[in-house]
């Protein structure tokens, strides 16, 4: 060995012995020490966990924001109209938060609010935006947005705005819906003003399609909206209806489904009076006919036809009258399709004959220097007309003629004809005995 490894050795030698020592230190009993390290690192993080004023930095994105005191705003006579929608209730909160809660916190127990009591007049607000502070939860450091505009509204409530039922579909075939109940029939809406003033009435959509084709009494809960004066539709959930202090979501109609019958409106009695002398009545019509009819089904089996209220008047009449009369309505009968009925009197003059005996009889239209001759010089008839205007006609009044206008030198076989001097002859008529008679022209 040469004196400078015996001189390394030398200089070795001491520290292979402390890390000799240090290595039996460390093995020796190890389970123990390793416990003991176990615990102070234990010891050392409770600690650490249960000191208030070891925090750490968090950021809570989303976090919901509360609206605090609607109802005392409302007390107070306002309500905000715009600005509080869910879009813009959402914040960011950033807050230092004790070691032992990190991990536990939510939104919730920094309690991000908006405080509308603190609004004191209508018009655009801005309001700040509020967080909780608490030595459990930490400190919020920092709240985004810090401010919400809003718009600001007065509330008011106007009394006695009256529901109605809108009608929508066909009945059931077969049936008639009767008049609805509401309840209630008139309500009060609040809200803003600007909407609330615009509300005149409240409705209601009643399907009829939708009931079941029997008979009995219907109750449904239908849902409201409103309308203005012109009848355009106010949507809003800013509007409250309320009835005797109680808050409606629902308003109840009610109505009785009847089963439709058709029954015949009766001519008995229909007419009263006497037309003028040498008139009379010709017939007599009614429209319709027929008429629906509905109502409790047991009570319908005891109608069998319909009544008019008044009669047409004819006496003196001297010509076709037209008239609408009213339809009498059952108590029983809750509906009738039509309540008038028109009823035409045809009113005719009486038409009667009288035989005329020796009427003369002579031709016309005879050319310049022809000459005519006739078989016969007279003839009976018998006139049929209006009942005035024959009984008074004498045989005198009558001019019986043949018509030999235009013919040429000959014999010839003509009908007779007849004329009667300031009379109308469309509305009389004549035949003769003969009806025709032999005539010759002559050159003269």
């Amino acid at each position: 060995m040469t004196p400078e490894t015996n001189r390394e050795q030398q200089h070795n030698a001491p520290k292979a012995g402390w890390l000799s020592r240090l290595l039996r230190a460390v093995v020796h009993n190890w389970p123990w020490k390793l416990l003991a390290l176990f615990l102070a690192v234990c010891l050392w993080a409770g600690l650490i966990t249960q000191d208030p004023t070891l925090t750490r930095e968090r950021v809570i994105t989303d976090a919901p924001v509360s609206v605090i005191g609607t109802d005392t705003l409302r007390r107070n006579g306002m309500i905000v109209v715009s600005g509080l929608e869910e879009e813009n209730l959402a914040a960011r909160l950033r807050v230092d938060v004790p070691q032992r809660e990190y991990n536990t916190v939510t939104a919730a127990n920094y309690n991000p609010r908006v405080e509308l009591t603190r609004i004191t007049q209508p018009g655009e607000q801005q309001l700040k935006l509020y967080a909780t502070s608490t030595t459990v939860y930490g400190t919020v450091q920092d709240i985004s947005p810090a401010t919400i505009s809003v718009v600001v509204d007065e509330y008011v409530t106007n009394y006695r705005i009256p529901v109605s039922v809108n009608v929508v579909g066909e009945y059931p075939e077969g049936f008639y819906g009767g008049a609805f109940t509401r309840d209630p029939s008139v309500a009060a809406v609040s809200g803003p003003k600007t909407l609330v003033d615009q509300v005149a009435r409240i409705y209601v959509d009643y399907d009829a399609s939708a009931l079941i084709p029997e008979a009995g009494k219907v109750s449904t809960a239908l849902p409201m909206r409103f309308v203005d004066r012109q009848g355009n539709e106010i949507v809003s959930p800013l509007l409250e209806v309320t009835s005797s202090g109680v808050v409606l979501r629902s308003i109840i109609v009610e109505q009785d489904l009847y089963p439709i019958r058709v029954l015949p409106v009766s001519e008995l009695d229909i007419i009263t009076g006497q037309p003028a002398r040498g008139y009379q009545v010709t017939g007599v019509t009614v429209s319709p006919t027929v008429v629906r009819v509905a109502g409790d089904e047991t009570l319908l089996s005891d109608i069998q036809s319909l009544f008019v209220e008044s009669a047409v008047s004819v006496e003196g009449a001297t010509e076709t009258l037209t008239a609408s009369l009213r339809i009498k309505k059952p108590a029983e009968l809750a509906y009738l399709n039509s309540s008038t009925v028109t009823v035409t009197v045809t009113v005719e003059p009486v038409m009667i004959s009288s035989s005329l005996s020796s009427v003369r009889i002579r031709a016309r239209g005879a050319g310049s220097g022809q000459k005519v001759s006739l078989d016969t010089s007279s003839l009976s008839a018998v006139v049929s007309g209006p009942q005035l205007q024959v009984e008074n006609l004498r045989t005198a009044d009558v001019t019986a003629y043949v018509d030999v206008s235009g013919l040429e030198p000959g014999e010839y076989i003509l009908p007779v004809q007849f004329h009667v001097e300031d009379q109308d002859m469309s509305s009389l008529s004549f035949a003769a005995t003969p009806s025709t008679i032999a005539v010759t022209v002559h050159e003269h």
